[in-house]
């Protein structure tokens, strides 16, 4: 029998964090126990150094092993989600074959054709999403087992560098652990931020993360655009780091008394911090300036997801979302909605949490897991067989759902051609 506790683990480009958790019968995830440790091994999403990862893995998955009391661990899944990340879309017509029925086995040789049309040895088709279906020239949800001549698909292709595929695997590879599902990051945090009438209506979705900021912008339940900016927090602390002071100190500054806007000021004060060098005097740092060079990279950042949904053809009636640990930066919300005159919210995930989790599990550094475990938890209920090896070059998916059952229909993810490990 299946166990009902599930692992997950996020890749993060400052940690890697694991969790395990169960899914209750009302739907609220129970969480079980939570490891994290420092990593330098993933970079804008790609694990870069798959043997650092490796043993970083199997040490969180021993920990989790005790903290959560489980007698053994040899499955997970991880959300997976980079820079650069690409869809293009693209149409199938087919003309419906005796009978002029269509059925789920037409549809999925449709979905195969369109993925031919993009394979390539240096490329990986991570999802092909049908947005929509015109049979004879009518608009139909769910086409099946409906009567016609001529079927025309339209689809939203997912898809990236093979290397980000490989990369994971190879990490895996030397754990001895099986990597049971891989949802896209994006999909995990729009499972627990965003609920179906947002999606339906248009909502934008930012993921303010370390080294990377993503917008997935949904309406129709479909993903309509996404866009990742090689840019995150961390690029603002090294900013201030160029004050002269140390990481850990420009990173707290930030945290404490940074702001997302100059202008959100109104007590200007002078902090004295110690110098990044032993011997030179401390730094005296105006909060005043501090926003000034807070607010000249969030603009750098910002500007080409501002564009984006400045040129949408669609409004935005659920307005915007962000989530990530990026955006608790003071005054996150007020930058947002000034710079695009949209409404703008935190996500919050803590309606899918048990009523007895701790309080520090409503951060939103732990949604991108928490979707993680639902999402598994649906792929199981799709999959009641124990999974225990994948057939090689296989990765297991949750068949594609009718448009009306779609949790969140855009897997979204990953990266530019070019973006090659040295």
């Amino acid at each position: 029998m299946i166990s009902k506790k599930l692992i997950a683990i996020d890749f993060g480009s400052t940690c890697i964090s694991a969790m395990a958790a169960e899914v209750l019968e009302n739907g609220a995830v129970k969480i079980l126990s939570e490891e994290s440790k420092a990593s330098d091994d993933v970079r804008w999403g790609i694990v870069e150094k798959p043997s650092g990862a490796s043993f970083k893995v199997s040490e969180l998955l021993k920990l989790l092993k005790n903290s959560a009391r489980m007698p053994e661990i040899s499955q997970v899944s991880v959300s997976v989600g980079a820079k650069s990340m690409k869809h293009i879309v693209s149409s199938v017509n087919r003309f419906v074959p005796k009978h002029s029925v269509v059925t789920d086995e037409l549809l999925a040789e449709m979905v195969e054709e369109c993925e031919l049309k993009f394979r390539h040895p240096e490329i990986t088709i991570f999802d092909v999403i049908p947005v929509s279906y015109m049979l004879d020239g009518k608009s139909l949800e769910d086409p099946v087992g409906q009567s016609g001549i001529q079927i025309k698909a339209n689809y939203h292709v997912v898809y990236g560098n093979s290397i980000i595929k490989t990369e994971l695997e190879r990490c895996f590879d030397r754990t001895g652990i099986v990597l049971e599902y891989s949802p896209l990051a994006v999909e995990a945090l729009s499972t627990v931020v965003l609920d179906t009438q947002e999606r339906e209506v248009g909502a934008a979705l930012i993921n303010f993360g370390a080294t990377t900021t993503t917008l997935a912008v949904y309406r129709n339940d479909v993903l309509q655009n996404l866009l990742v900016v090689p840019l995150g927090a961390k690029n603002i602390t090294k900013d201030i780091q160029e004050l002269g002071i140390n990481e850990a100190n420009a990173e707290r500054l930030k945290c404490l008394k940074g702001f997302a806007m100059e202008s959100m000021v109104d007590e200007p004060m002078y902090i004295q911090i110690a110098s990044a060098e032993v011997d030179n005097p401390p730094v005296k740092i105006s909060t005043k300036f501090l926003a000034t060079i807070i607010e000249a990279r969030l603009d750098e950042m910002m500007q080409p997801i501002f564009d984006t949904i400045a040129d949408l053809s669609f409004t935005l009636d659920a307005g915007i979302v962000i989530t990530g640990g990026g955006s608790k930066l003071n005054n996150m919300i007020e930058y947002i909605a000034e710079k695009t005159g949209i409404y703008a919210r935190f996500g919050d995930h803590s309606e899918w949490l048990d009523d007895n989790t701790p309080e520090k599990y409503h951060d939103p550094k732990y949604a991108q897991l928490i979707g993680t475990i639902l999402l598994t938890n649906e792929y199981r209920k799709e999959h009641p067989v124990e999974v225990t090896v994948n057939a090689p070059g296989k990765e297991p998916k949750i068949p594609r759902k009718k448009f009306k059952d779609k949790i969140a229909d855009g897997f979204l993810s990953f990266f530019n051609d070019d973006n090659k490990l040295n």
